[in-house]
């Protein structure tokens, strides 16, 4: 029967107010869960690895401006705006990385070893490591060192097979059965130490500075060049400063300050310096052609103007006339115009064949270094350049088998095509015009051949001369213009600012952000489980939660019993729980006011939740005032009163019932005057039967003509019906509920057996009432208030420990 009322502002108040009292024993949960996160906290801080976080910043130059001279112009293979997420591609690029790898050193990582936790020291290192590139090495292992004097060190490692590596090829070295091995050996510096496991030299560095901090124990790491430059792949990140900007951040997080800035220093220099490299190689290319030319057109010259010297000192006095010389001049011109489309013709087979047998156009040479300024040939070479460039970033996070990738292919495959049939196209209109030149040569020669002997030798020598001499210095000029451009050529984009930390304080671990969370955690999980209990928790803790569940009247309350005895009112006298029986017994003196005599029967849902206790020192309450008091065992399936007044039970109510004995025989008297005691007897197989014998009526009527009050202890209610056939008879009905041990599904059993059983006068006792677990009694109180607390001159100190004592074992009512 449970209340259904709507409660005030007031009312909820209370509830807010008494849910915080009722917790509030819970703060050692508090107190340990702040301690241990904070404490996780701190050493988290204190000895997790710091993160740093390092920036520089480039200009990415979107146009060609730089290259002033109209020279350098012509040596460029595509002149349109820079794509600023190809230059993002390329700073992120595998390529990049692991060049400036090399540059930094980073391939081998040196720390000092302490107890905790190990310090990079990258820039503070007493030793250097030199590898032997030909040997094979250990790699992804630690070699300890301990520095034993200036001139000695002992290393030692632990490895493993799986981490033999070549180093020169980038390969493991694979073993067919797995090896693990322990080396030790004392070396001197500078001295190779070497194994068939690795080989490398250690060399004096900062020793000064070791001798300073007094560090003896260090060990260094060496990596798979291509394994380290993944792991800084993906640490590198690359942000436009601002939109619609060509002005990059590159930034670096690590766990050494002076090592991540190192990095992005050599990592922007070898950026600027690769499109540099990429910008001479064309100047390079040219250079490199044209060289080859000159050398054929050289061992011609020379051959030819020791011809002429010759012809002129054996014929002196042969000279051209006026109108011969007019022919030869025609005949000059046409073979000079020839040897230039040679020349352009040698250049467009060289590109031909390049583009059959090359994936790339890296070591291409310019048309325009030629002379040769086609505007289709160009733009060609410029569309083929770009499809090149963005494969190569896309090949960074792409792999070959995705639509990007293989559509660029396909681009580059077809743009190839149409280069080469215009390059053939080219080839053919040459040799038509070559042809052309050829016939009006000809003609030129029958004119020619027309001249005396020794007029037409010197025409042919003079002729072959002048045009090798003007193809010589044609070249002459080109190369010269290729070495201005490549003198002249810097870098397109630019360093605004050096690599700098980020702040001064790590980026990880957040020390406020670390201890808030901790704090967050310390507070959240016992809350959690504060609040999960309270909901899961089904059990009985205070009056409210025995008021919200029944209507049924509350006649007192028992406090937990420290007591070395369950006999605590005869005892214990003026104990606080005895004071508590007192106030039942006035109270039960109202109920059933019209009977002198009181038939008393003390019940609970289940085992343990202290009835004998009630049911014995309630009987000793009555007997102390003068009254005719009998206690009966009425608990024939678990008998316990006859221990505790060291009783014996042979013979008891079981025995009764079944007219084995006299009811004379069966009363014992104890050692309190007015009390006497039934003990339950022998346990019987039928106790329910019989309790519903007419004997059990018989027994009740002859008690009550010599005594007072009698009180029985019946078995709970929950679990066998023994109870309620006895309540029937009784005139007051006591139902105990433990404080932490009676569920509320079990109270709904006491409206049961008030409205469905129709069990009269039903009222309710709350046993082993614990301030120190719950604030049970602040707010109420039966007759004495908040029990006295520290009031009975028989409650000891430790009888009313204050809430933080609530760890102590306790003993059961």
């Amino acid at each position: 029967m449970k209340k259904s009322t709507f409660q005030s502002e007031d009312e909820e108040v209370i509830d807010i107010k008494s849910m915080i009292l009722k917790n509030i024993h819970h703060w050692k949960l508090f107190a340990v869960s702040f301690f241990v996160f904070m404490t996780i906290a701190l050493l988290y801080n204190r000895y997790y690895p710091k993160t740093y976080s390092a920036s520089t910043s480039i200009l990415v130059s979107d146009d060609n401006s730089y290259n002033s001279p109209d020279i350098l112009g012509d040596l460029q293979l595509f002149g349109d705006n820079v794509n600023i997420n190809n230059e993002k591609g390329i700073l992120k690029s595998f390529s990049l990385v692991k060049r400036t790898l090399k540059k930094s050193g980073d391939q081998i990582s040196y720390h000092y070893s302490g107890r905790l936790r190990s310090i990079d020291i990258f820039d503070n290192s007493p030793f250097k490591i030199y590898i032997d590139y030909d040997h094979q090495q250990l790699i992804n292992t630690k070699f300890f060192i301990s520095i034993l004097s200036e001139d000695e060190f002992l290393i030692r490692v632990e490895g493993s097979s799986d981490n033999f590596f070549d180093l020169k090829n980038e390969n493991y070295i694979k073993k067919f059965t797995k090896e693990e091995f322990t080396y030790e050996e004392k070396f001197s510096f500078n001295e190779w130490v070497e194994s068939e496991f690795f080989k490398f030299r250690v060399e004096k560095n900062n020793f000064d500075l070791f001798k300073n901090l007094g560090w003896d124990s260090y060990f260094f790491n060496i990596y798979s060049l291509d394994e380290l430059t993944k792991r800084f792949q993906k640490r590198i990140s690359i942000n436009e400063m601002e939109k619609d900007a060509s002005l990059l951040k590159v930034s670096l997080s690590g766990n050494n300050p002076s090592k991540i800035t190192q990095f992005l220093d050599i990592y922007s220099e070898q950026y600027l310096q690769i499109g540099l490299d990429e910008k001479n190689k064309i100047a390079l290319n040219t250079i490199s052609f044209i060289n080859d030319q000159l050398l054929t057109i050289s061992d011609s010259l020379s051959s030819i103007e020791a011809k002429l010297e010759k012809f002129k000192l054996d014929n002196p006095k042969i000279a051209l006339s006026q109108k011969d010389y007019g022919t030869f001049f025609q005949l000059e011109e046409l073979e000079r115009e020839k040897a230039v489309i040679e020349l352009n013709n040698k250049y467009y087979l060289s590109l031909k064949s390049y583009l059959l047998k090359n994936d790339d156009i890296k070591n291409i040479v310019a048309p325009s270094a030629m002379g040769i300024n086609d505007p289709l040939l160009n733009t060609l070479i410029n569309e083929l350049s770009k499809l090149y460039s963005e494969i190569e970033v896309i090949t960074i996070n792409t792999k070959e088998k995705h639509p990007a990738y293989q559509s660029l292919l396909t681009k580059i495959k077809n743009t190839k095509l149409k280069l080469l049939e215009n390059i053939e196209n080219i080839i053919n209109s040459s040799e038509i015009s070559l042809n052309d030149i050829n016939d009006r040569i000809l003609n030129y020669d029958e004119i020619i051949n027309n001249l005396p002997k020794n007029e037409r030798l010197l025409v042919n020598i003079q002729r072959k001369y002048n045009i090798n001499e003007s193809t010589y210095n044609f070249l002459l000029e080109k190369r010269a213009e290729a070495a201005i451009a490549k003198a002249g050529n810097v870098a397109d984009h630019q360093i605004v600012d050096k690599a700098r930390l980020d702040s001064r304080e790590p980026i990880y671990p957040k020390t406020k952000i670390v201890f808030a969370f901790a704090l967050f955690i310390a507070f959240i999980l016992p809350l959690s489980y504060v609040i999960l209990t309270n909901i899961f928790n089904d059990k009985i803790f205070d009056y409210k939660d025995l008021e919200k569940s029944t209507d049924l009247p509350i006649i007192g309350s028992i406090l937990h019993n420290e007591k070395n005895t369950n006999l605590v009112a005869i005892k214990n006298p003026k104990s606080s729980i005895s004071e508590a029986f007192r106030s039942i017994r006035t109270n039960i003196q109202y109920l059933a006011s019209d009977k002198d005599k009181k038939i008393i029967c003390l019940t609970s849902s289940i085992s343990g939740e202290g009835k004998t206790f009630c049911s014995m020192n309630l009987a000793s309450i009555f007997a102390l005032t003068g009254n005719k008091t009998i206690l009966i065992g009425a608990d024939m399936r678990k008998p316990k009163i006859f221990d505790d007044f060291n009783l014996k039970n042979e013979e008891g109510l079981s025995t009764l019932l079944i007219k084995n004995a006299k009811l004379k025989d069966v009363i014992q008297q104890t050692a309190i005057d007015d009390l006497d005691v039934i003990l339950s007897g022998p346990t019987p197989p039928n106790p329910s039967e019989l309790l519903e014998k007419k004997e059990m009526i018989e027994l009740i009527q002859n008690l009550q003509k010599d005594y007072k009050f009698i009180i029985m202890d019946t078995p709970p209610v929950g679990l066998v019906t023994d109870g309620l056939i006895l309540m029937k008879h009784s005139d007051v009905n006591l139902f105990i509920v433990r404080q932490a041990y009676t569920t509320k599904k079990m109270i709904n059993k006491i409206d049961d057996l008030f409205n469905e059983k129709n069990i009269k006068n039903l009222n309710l006792i709350i046993n082993d009432v614990n301030f120190n677990s719950r604030n049970y009694g602040y707010d109420y109180g039966y007759g004495y208030g908040s029990f006295g607390y520290g009031y009975y001159e028989e409650d000891s100190k430790d009888d009313y420990k204050s809430i933080f004592n609530f760890f102590k074992p306790k003993n059961k009512s």
